[in-house]
């Protein structure tokens, strides 16, 4: 029987470029997982719109005619000689009408959308006002306000006082009172960009995409759906992880119908045709009071419910009853599922059919996605209930992780993982169980072909994927001395060099949220979905890409160094890791100076075309710049000498290292005469794991302090900013008589603006207020680090 104690879990914290990471070469930064992992000052929504434009960029699909996006993604399930049923609203309704500002149109829009004062055009619907109010229940830096809200008629979360929740929110709207095009319906016929470049254009398309994470992030979904007025025209949008379909825009006051369609369609829709996840369900009273109890030391810090995951295992062997017994290798996979006659033809075939799965109690993810694209994982500490919940009572917590995998990636992390176990590689996850999950892929690139889509980033089909493991840790900045650190990431080290030594895997992803600290002391290497086996990294489509979270990546890597991922990057990244941490959580002498040390080391990048960084590292190594050398005062912790050396032995060894590669660089672009009785310097050995762990070993056996538990040290924000990308778009696009659009819509999440007094929810507007806007031209806004080149948290 499996046993584990409860623990302090781990999130699956990193700032890895999803969508990125498996199709394009340059991963980008991703200055949410900043604010996270380095305890900084959160940047504000600006940037956060800025960021999430970008990672957009190249992922919009469209423009697809009405017709064709009702049928694609809203499709009607009529008879031969039935015909779509709409409400009776005026077709002419906006025609003429001409709003001031945005409480005119919300009242527009609620006269619409209502029949009565008490009853809908569209059945079991009701759409709030959320525009002035923040989900009470979202963390700091979530705090969104889409402008309208759609909801379930019996859902009694929300109110005029609280208008918005997004937990329950079926689809969000954003309204704007004036023309404000995000994207070009004759990119094709012109071969321009579909996406407008203005700033405006790029500051709102950020917000709808921040909109989509913030949704997606609270509640469990394969897709969402989203409308975007901008008088007097509206655009349907449907995002999932691997991208967004826009529709062409449509003019409402010559014709409201397709808006008709849009929301009598969206009534007609099951939960799961809306974008929700039917293996996930809330759970019973008896099971959310059972999960409180058992996993109360993981207590969200933010109301969460309780929810119960299927999680259906790839692997399985099932016995068929029928004559005999068959024994079935079952693989659960949406486009391998056959249903048909032909699957019945013999009782005594092997018969594939869905496994049945099993069943976990979660509350609340340790981490959320920030990002409308790629992997969106999430962790869950969990509790099995599938033998019920008396068995559960004593069941061990074990660890739930979900997350998008790229279909273009023949191996998973599940099969990296059981090869892992099964060959005893020690300090990796224990497998337990897991696979794809029936039905739920990406379809955002199946419509772009439909369409015909010319132009943006190559799109790859993701497959929603859950597994289990065994073992539950914390987060290794919660260390209760700098020894305790430093052997959990040493055991990492040499997770790693037994699944590069035994199995010819290779991590790429070495960072400091996928290593763990296990209960009773020791580490554990995490988060193998970006793995690989060493031949397919040195050839193939997979040869050049980069990969890593970009504080950890080496110096290489984030210089865009055109070769494959090796073994020495991650030795390079065990090494930033213990840097990072150590400066952040243990004292020295340069902590005055960490506002500076630390973006400067850590989050250093320079645009053109693609994500270039490595800087900051390569002087600190070369150099000595900012933790000590030529210039300076070196790095020293105070009362930890084990932790001094091994900086200053590491950094020497690096040094050394990159003295060789340009050496041997040189030596293989000139034309020179050799010495024979000196070594070659064109027969440059890669490094392995054997050439630092000497260093590794000498310093964990050294005399440690044990009184120094993980605090953070006083962070002062930077004089100067450094690498800061500047706004891709040009040019005016904003309005002359208005507020920006930062600030209308995305004020700060701790300030909560006075309520106005509006028209009844139950009327002719929606609850909760709506936004002014005062005269000020929009400022030019700078763009994110996160970046695509190909196709991607």
């Amino acid at each position: 029987m499996l046993t584990q104690e409860a623990v302090l879990v781990s999130p699956p914290r990193k700032r890895t470029i999803e969508p990125a990471l498996v199709e394009a070469t340059p991963p980008s930064k991703k200055y949410s997982g900043l604010i996270q992992s380095q305890k900084l000052n959160p940047d504000d929504f600006k940037k956060k719109r800025a960021g999430m434009c970008q990672e957009m960029s190249g992922y919009w699909v469209g423009p697809c005619e009405g017709d064709d996006f009702f049928e694609l993604t809203m499709p009607l399930d009529l008879k031969e000689g039935e015909f779509e049923e709409l409400p009776n609203i005026d077709r002419k309704f906006f025609a003429g009408k001409k709003p001031a500002n945005e409480d005119e149109v919300y009242n527009e829009v609620a006269d619409f959308f209502m029949k009565t004062p008490d009853e809908s055009h569209f059945k079991g619907l009701k759409m709030m006002n959320s525009s002035r109010h923040a989900d009470p229940d979202s963390k700091a830096g979530s705090k969104v306000k889409p402008d309208v809200g759609l909801h379930k008629t019996d859902d009694a979360s929300v109110t005029i006082a609280t208008p918005t929740r997004l937990g329950s929110a079926l689809s969000p709207g954003e309204i704007k009172n004036w023309f404000l095009e995000l994207f070009n319906d004759l990119a094709k016929k012109l071969g321009v960009s579909f996406e407008s470049e203005t700033n405006d254009a790029q500051d709102v398309r950020g917000q709808l995409a921040t909109y989509a994470t913030e949704y997606c992030a609270r509640q469990h979904r394969t897709h969402l759906f989203l409308v975007y007025i901008y008088y007097p025209h509206v655009r349907f949008i449907r995002f999932d992880r691997c991208g967004a379909l826009v529709s062409r825009k449509f003019d409402l006051s010559e014709d409201c119908t397709p808006l008709i369609r849009f929301y009598s369609r969206f009534s007609k829709m099951t939960d799961t045709q809306r974008g929700y996840d039917p293996t996930v369900t809330l759970a019973s009273d008896d099971e959310t009071k059972l999960a409180q109890d058992r996993l109360k030391a993981w207590k969200p810090k933010h109301v969460r419910p309780v929810f119960k995951m299927d999680v259906y295992d790839d692997n399985v062997e099932e016995e068929v009853e029928d004559n005999d017994k068959v024994q079935i290798k079952t693989e659960v996979c949406a486009d391998d599922i056959n249903v048909g006659a032909e699957t019945l033809q013999a009782a005594d075939e092997n018969v594939k059919k869905t496994p049945k799965p099993r069943k976990f109690l979660v509350w609340g993810s340790l981490a959320d996605p920030e990002s409308p694209l790629g992997r969106a994982t999430r962790g869950y500490p969990a509790l099995e209930v599938t033998d019920g919940l008396e068995k559960a009572k004593d069941a061990p917590i074990m660890f739930l992780k979900e997350q998008w995998r790229s279909k273009a990636i023949e191996r998973g992390e599940i099969a990296i993982l059981r090869e892992l176990n099964k060959h005893g590689i020690k300090h990796v996850p224990t497998f337990v169980c897991g696979g794809d999950l029936p039905d739920q892929v990406t379809k955002t690139d199946i419509f772009a072909n439909e369409i015909g889509r010319t132009g943006g980033k190559p799109i790859d089909q993701r497959a929603h994927v859950r597994f289990v493991v065994l073992e539950v840790g914390r987060p290794l900045e919660c260390f209760s001395s700098s020894k305790q650190m430093f052997q959990a990431v040493y055991d990492a080290f040499q997770g790693h060099k037994q699944a590069f030594d035994v199995c010819g895997i290779l991590h790429r992803d070495v960072s400091g949220g996928n290593i763990l600290i296990l209960p009773k002391g020791g580490g554990l290497l995490n988060d193998w979905d970006m793995a690989v086996k060493v031949e397919e990294v040195e050839r193939g489509p997979r040869a050049h890409e980069r990969t890593g979270t970009w504080a950890f990546m080496s110096i290489d890597l984030l210089d865009g160094a055109r070769r494959a991922h090796k073994v020495s990057d991650d030795l390079e990244s065990f090494f930033w890791v213990v840097l990072y941490y150590s400066l952040l959580y243990l004292p020295h002498n340069k902590t005055s100076q960490l506002g500076l040390i630390i973006p400067a080391i850590f989050d250093q990048y320079s645009y053109y075309e693609e994500a270039k960084g490595g800087t900051g590292k390569s002087v600190a190594v070369t150099e000595g710049n900012y933790i000590g050398g030529r210039h300076s005062p070196r790095l020293e912790f105070d009362a930890c000498m084990p932790l001094t050396k091994f900086v200053a032995s590491i950094l020497h060894k690096l040094n050394h290292w990159r003295s060789q590669a340009r050496l041997a660089l040189n030596a293989a672009n000139a034309d020179i005469i050799l010495d024979e009785n000196l070594p070659n310097p064109l027969s440059f050995e890669e490094h392995e794991h054997k050439d630092m762990e000497y260093i590794w070993d000498t310093t964990l056996r050294s005399s440690w302090p044990t009184n120094d538990a993980a605090k953070l040290q006083l962070v002062k924000k930077p004089q100067r900013a450094t690498g800061r990308v500047p706004a891709e778009g040009t040019g005016g696009g904003g309005s002359k008589k208005r507020k920006s659009i930062h600030e209308s819509d995305l004020e700060s999440d701790d300030e909560e603006p006075q309520p106005k007094k509006v028209k009844s929810i139950t009327s002719e507007a929606f609850a909760g207020g709506s936004k002014e806007r005062k005269s000020k031209k929009m400022p030019a806004t700078g763009r994110s680090t996160r970046l695509h080149n190909g196709s991607t948290n």
